[in-house]
C-alpha cells in the first residue's frame, strides 16, 4: 500500500505526440500516487475531468506472476494446527 495524500494541483500541457496527445507525469507525482512507468492504468472521463487510475488485475494476471516461492504457505490443506478437527 502507498500513502494517500492529496497535494496543490499541477498544470500540465496536452502536448501532440505523433498523431496522438500525450500529458507528461514527474516521477515525483507518480511516485505519490503509488504509480510507476510500465504499470497499466485505467482512464475514464467524468463530466469534464480525465480520471486515472491503477488497472484492476485479472485473474490470469495474477496467475502469470504466481510461483512456489511467493505462494502462501499451507492453509485449510494443511494438517491440523490447534483445536481443528479436520
Amino acid at each position: 500500500m502507498h500513502k494517500q495524500f492529496e497535494r496543490d494541483a499541477v498544470r500540465v500541457e496536452i502536448q501532440k505526440w505523433g498523431n496522438s496527445a500525450a500529458v507528461r507525469l514527474s516521477a515525483l507525482l507518480l511516485k505519490e500516487a503509488g504509480m510507476q512507468v510500465g504499470q497499466r492504468l485505467e482512464l475514464r472521463v467524468e463530466v469534464g475531468r480525465l480520471v486515472l487510475e491503477l488497472a484492476s488485475e485479472s485473474l490470469d494476471d495474477l496467475l502469470a506472476v504466481m510461483t512456489p516461492e511467493n505462494q502462501h504457505g499451507p492453509g485449510l490443506n494443511g494438517p491440523a494446527m490447534g483445536a481443528e478437527v479436520w
